[in-house]
């Protein structure tokens, strides 16, 4: 029932919006929101369009009303609708989840659609690059997300998701990586 799950959705809506509002004058670097939810991998973009995005626009307008900025997180699916989750002008995006991890994001091509219009966040696959290679495949996959989507900027080299293991050398390995990559 549509309406319903509409009903429902403004109701949600209204009690994050408060929650948004409340953090007017606050100081906070980015406030994040979405989620796994509302990626392709769980529902379509025509779902998404109908019962996501119209919801979330009013939030980041919100959140921006309020003087914060806002991350969109899309774990899992996201390159059918990239657009139109920068058309809801989050400051930025993320996960950039590629499909070896259970997304669908090509990085250089989501650079290409929408790297002009708001920051991109993620693309490191952590699973396998910060746990069981060696580090010189650490640096290779940081100088590769950066050379697909560092161009001219607004690109931020991080994690795809979560990690709860990780090898300390890799670590530092993605660290001086990243430090040597430059716009």
């Amino acid at each position: 029932d549509a309406k319903w799950v509409h009903e429902l959705l403004g109701i949600l809506q209204k009690r994050k919006k408060g929650f948004v509002q409340s953090l007017k004058g606050g100081r906070y670097d980015i406030l994040e929101l979405g989620g796994g939810d509302a990626s392709t991998t769980v529902i379509s973009p025509q779902i998404f369009n109908d019962f996501v995005a119209p919801y979330d626009r009013e939030l980041i307008e919100a959140a921006h009303e309020a003087g914060q900025r806002i991350v969109y997180h899309t774990c899992g699916g996201m390159m059918p609708i990239l657009e139109d989750i920068a058309a809801m002008k989050p400051d930025a995006m993320e996960t950039f989840t590629g499909p070896e991890m259970g997304g669908d994001v090509d990085l250089a091509q989501a650079k290409r659609r929408i790297g002009d219009k708001v920051c991109m966040i993620g693309g490191f696959n952590q699973v396998h690059y910060l746990k069981d290679c060696a580090p010189a495949k650490t640096r290779a996959h940081v100088r590769k997300c950066f050379e697909q989507a560092g161009a001219n900027g607004g690109y931020i080299l991080a994690p795809c998701d979560h990690f709860f293991d990780v090898d300390i050398e890799l670590l530092k390995a993605f660290a001086d990586e990243a430090r040597e990559c430059n716009y």
